[in-house]
C-alpha cells in the first residue's frame, strides 16, 4: 500500500488518508479482509500524529470501507454494489478539483477541452 501526504494540499491530513486508503480499495489494491496497518505504523510511516490516522480510520468505518476488530486491528471491508458509485464520486471529486484550479489559473472550458483531447492522444 502505497500513500502519501502532501503538506502543501489544502486538504486536512486526516482526509488525504481517507482519500488514499479509498483509492487503493477501489483499485483493488487492498482487498476485503485486508489487514489495513496498525495506527501507530501508519502514523510513524507517515510521520504525522497516530490521533490523525485514528480520526481517518474511525471516519472509513463509518462509511464502511474498514472494521476494527478488538486485538486484530483494523481490516478492510469493500462496500457490497457501492465500487461503481464510490468510484464515479472519487473522479468527479477530483475533476472538480481540477477545473476550480483551471479557472483560477485563467483558463476557459475550452482550453481545458483542448488540452484533454491533446493529453489523449
Amino acid at each position: 500500500m502505497k500513500l502519501t501526504i502532501d503538506a502543501k494540499s489544502p486538504l486536512p491530513v486526516y482526509q488525504q488518508v481517507i482519500q488514499a486508503i479509498k483509492l487503493e480499495i477501489l483499485s483493488g489494491g487492498l482487498r476485503d479482509n485486508d489487514p489495513l496497518p496498525s495506527i501507530r505504523d501508519l502514523a510513524k510511516l507517515l510521520r504525522i500524529n497516530p490521533n490523525t490516522v485514528a480520526k481517518a480510520y474511525y471516519a472509513l468505518e463509518a462509511e464502511g470501507f474498514c472494521e476494527g476488530r478488538s486485538g486484530s486491528g483494523s481490516r478492510v471491508k469493500v462496500p457490497p454494489g457501492r465500487q461503481d458509485g464510490l468510484r464515479q464520486a472519487m473522479l468527479e471529486g477530483e475533476f472538480k478539483g481540477f477545473l476550480e484550479k483551471a479557472a483560477t489559473l485563467g483558463f476557459s472550458l475550452d482550453d481545458v477541452t483542448h488540452l484533454m483531447e491533446r493529453t489523449r492522444k
